[in-house]
Formats: C-alpha cells, sequence, structure tokens
C-alpha cells in the first residue's frame, strides 16, 4: 500500500512541476524579462535544493518520507499560485525559489521511500515503476499546461496546475510515518560527505545524474524559449514536452530487459550516449516532425538513464545513509543548474538559444565517458 501511495504522490508532483517550469519561462518572456532575468529565474529554482538536500537526506534517514512529501505538496501548490496572485517579474523568483525547494522535500522523499520499501532483488523493478509514474507526470503537466495557457491564459493554467499536488498530499496522508533505529555505533560509523564523495564509483554515478537530471531539467526550462524563437504555439510546445515525457515512459518499460541483456553500467553510459546526440541535432532543423523526432530520441535516452542512476545511487551507499546520499545526488544536480544558466545566457545572447543544447551535449558525452568506468558493488 505504501508502495502506490507514494506512485499517486509521485506522478502528481512531477505534473505540477514539469508544466511550471516551462510555463515559467514563457510567461516571464511574456512580461518582457530579458535572458538573463530568466536565467536568474531558473537559477532560483535551484539555489534552496543546493541549501538543503543533504540535510533532507539525513532528516528522512531517520524519521522517514511522510512528512517532507507533505509539506513539499503545499509548498509546490503555493508557489503556482504566487504569480497569479503577484503578477511581477520579481515574484516569479520567489515563486521558482519555492518550487525548487518543494520539490527537493518530495523527490528525495519519495526516491528514499520506493527503493526502501522493497528488497534489493525488486529494486529494479520498484524504481522502474516509480520512473515510469513520473515520467507520465512529465508527459502530463506540459500538455496540460500548454493547453491551458492557449486557450485560457497563463494566469489559469497555473491554478489548474497548483491543483495537482493537492492529490499527492492526500495520497501520502495514509503513509505510515517510519522511524529508523539507530544503534550508536551505527552513527558513529556513518562517513562524512567528503568520505561518501570519496568513494571513486559512487562519485562517477552521483556526476552522470548531475548530468543526466540537469539535461532533462534545463530541457524544459530552455526550448521553450528555442521554440517560440522559431515560430512554435505553446500548445506545439507542450506536445512536443509531452512527447519527451512520452518517450520516457515508454523506454523505461523495457528498464528490465535492458539491464539483463546489457546491465546496468553498460545501458547507462549507451543511453546517455543516446540522449547526446539527440541534443546535438535539436539547433539543425526547425521542422516540427523533426523535432518530434529528436526529442523522442531525447527522452528515450534520459529516459532510461535517470532511474538507472537512482539505482546505482542507492545501492553504493552505506546502508544507514541511503537517504543523505540520494540528498547529495540532487544537491550536485543543483548546482549545476546554479552555475550553468549564467553560462547558458552568455552563450545565447553571443551565438543564440542553440548553443545551449550543442554545449549540454557535449557535458553528456563527457559524462558517458565516465560513467563507464562504474563498477557495483
Amino acid at each position: 500500500m505504501k508502495l502506490y501511495s507514494l506512485y499517486i504522490a509521485a506522478i502528481f508532483v512531477f505534473i505540477a512541476v514539469f508544466g511550471i517550469r516551462p510555463l515559467t519561462s514563457l510567461y516571464a518572456s511574456s512580461l518582457d524579462a530579458t535572458m538573463f532575468q530568466i536565467s536568474l529565474i531558473t537559477m532560483c529554482y535551484s539555489v534552496g535544493p543546493l541549501l538543503i538536500a543533504i540535510k533532507i537526506g539525513r532528516f528522512i534517514d531517520q524519521y522517514g518520507e511522510k512528512i517532507p512529501i507533505l509539506i513539499g505538496a503545499l509548498g509546490i501548490g503555493v508557489s503556482a499560485l504566487l504569480p497569479v496572485l503577484f503578477q511581477s517579474i520579481g515574484m516569479l523568483f520567489v515563486s521558482q525559489f519555492l518550487l525548487g525547494t518543494s520539490q527537493i522535500l518530495t523527490i528525495v522523499a519519495l526516491q528514499n521511500g520506493v527503493a526502501s520499501a522493497v528488497p534489493s532483488r525488486n529494486r529494479d523493478r520498484a524504481v522502474g515503476t516509480f520512473s515510469l509514474f513520473t515520467s507520465t507526470g512529465m508527459f502530463i503537466g506540459p500538455f496540460v499546461g500548454g493547453f491551458t495557457t492557449d486557450y485560457f491564459g497563463y494566469l489559469m493554467a497555473f491554478i489548474v496546475l497548483a491543483c495537482a499536488p493537492i492529490v499527492s498530499f492526500i495520497a501520502t496522508l495514509g503513509i505510515q510515518t517510519t522511524k529508523k533505529k539507530e544503534t550508536k555505533k551505527a552513527k558513529d560509523n556513518n562517513l562524512g560527505v567528503t568520505q561518501l564523495i570519496g568513494q571513486v564509483h559512487l562519485r562517477k554515478t552521483i556526476i552522470a545524474g548531475m548530468l543526466v537530471l540537469s539535461a532533462l531539467d534545463l530541457f524544459y526550462v530552455y526550448f521553450p524559449l528555442y521554440a517560440e524563437s522559431i515560430g512554435f504555439t505553446a500548445s506545439r510546445i507542450g506536445i512536443l514536452l509531452s512527447v519527451m515525457a512520452g518517450a520516457n515512459m515508454l523506454a523505461r518499460i523495457f528498464i528490465g530487459k535492458l539491464i539483463t541483456l546489457f546491465g546496468r553500467v553498460k545501458t547507462l553510459w549507451l543511453f546517455m550516449l543516446i540522449g547526446a546526440v539527440g541534443y546535438a541535432c535539436v539547433t539543425f532543423t526547425s521542422s516540427f516532425a523533426s523535432l518530434f523526432l529528436i526529442v523522442f530520441i531525447i527522452g528515450a535516452g534520459l529516459g532510461v538513464t535517470q532511474p538507472l542512476t537512482i539505482i546505482l545511487t542507492y545501492n553504493l551507499a552505506p546502508v544507514n545513509q541511503t537517504g543523505e546520499v540520494l540528498g547529495i545526488r540532487l544537491a550536485a544536480n543543483r548546482l549545476s543548474q546554479t552555475i550553468l544558466p549564467f553560462l547558458f545566457a552568455n552563450l545565447s545572447t553571443l551565438i543564440g538559444l542553440g548553443s545551449i543544447f550543442i554545449f549540454k551535449a557535449l557535458l553528456l558525452g563527457i559524462g558517458c565517458l565516465s560513467a563507464k568506468g562504474i563498477q557495483e558493488k
């Protein structure tokens, strides 16, 4: 029962987050925000998680998942309503900061809850199913946001998306709060953050996860701006973002078979390479049909890699510090999202929005080479 409650909570959290994020960048553009301001707004999404992700992981290791998910769901709903109540560029900074902070509360708790709810032999299937639910949310969110914007405007789209985390809140109420009993000896043996990152294979897995998650997240922010710049409507942009999420869903159905054929590590770096190739192709066409295919390739490639980085991170983490290590993983991702928007803003100013996708393709390619060296326990 707990596992299915977590799945339901996940889908509606992701509907809200992945509907709000691209909608925010488009709404900011409609308010005549500059590219630099949009980059700063994007950065605000990452600042809160960067500060608290590791502490949240430690809290979850000790007290369980319920409280962070409840607080995070409420925060996501409020973040969607702020642009409606205060229609200014300045409020978008606050909204994105709250969205990012609330999302990290939910995502670390959900990932750790799903991975710990089943025995190790069933973990691949449980995390794969969890990722299928999250990609379903990623599919629905942009679709709802895009079409609601075209027919009813930005503000109504924010209101509709604010309703989604209410379902996550209700689903989580039924989860029993768990508190791990940790002996003094076990606590004394816990590794510090530096020691955890110092483990070579765990570090490489965290870097791979950072590159994959930042590629997914940044796509939802910058692709709408790029697509708008070549003449696409909000509904067409929403369709393409939903195609990416749909490819995530389809690819994740086959994770079990891929792991059986190639193993986790080889599957990880092969599909990171596929994602990199897709990213590199984005700027070479303005055709809706061509972008449909390219976005599908990106979604399939990165859709397989994301749950694999969760599984590998969890498996390589010390038993009593799984939540903390998952928090480190997400903090590393948010660190990249704090730095990269400034770089991307300058690149897009100098040589256009398309340069963002070429640069990210190179980073994924480098990450692919690093991921080849990961060894499981």
